[in-house]
């Protein structure tokens, strides 16, 4: 599967990796298995590591809906996207998803992501 999780519970962070080419359909049943994991929280920060995805599945239409996808409670995002292609794709993720509730931030490097997580800069965790 082109996504896969890992959740620290040590950390309280939801470890997301995103490779090879995704599409919508991939990206809802990811999240539903997400959703359905027993060790699951939700209000847990989350690192989008997708350094190894290809963004040829990905079409606008499919970022525009999983930017709607209504949140619960805001959690903060880091997505780390050193290709060119995959960040600009991220930003405008990141710039659907303002006002709806999670605190996004696109990163190229996954230490900066990873700094980012763990500041309590942005909102939602740590404030």
């Amino acid at each position: 599967m082109p996504a896969n999780y890992e959740l620290d519970v040590e950390r309280g962070l939801v470890m997301i990796e995103l490779a090879g080419v995704l599409t919508g359909a991939d990206l809802e049943a990811f999240s539903e298995r997400l959703r359905q994991d027993p060790a699951f929280d939700g209000t847990w920060p989350a690192l989008v590591d997708a350094s190894g995805l290809d963004p040829a599945g990905l079409s606008t239409d499919t970022i525009r809906a999983r930017a709607a996808v209504p949140r619960k409670k805001p959690v903060r995002v880091a997505i780390v996207a050193p290709a060119d292609a995959v960040f600009g794709l991220a930003r405008m993720f990141q710039m659907m998803t303002e006002g709806r509730g999670n605190f996004i931030e696109v990163f190229r490097r996954r230490d900066e992501a990873l700094a980012w997580l763990g500041s309590g800069r942005g909102g939602a965790q740590g404030d």
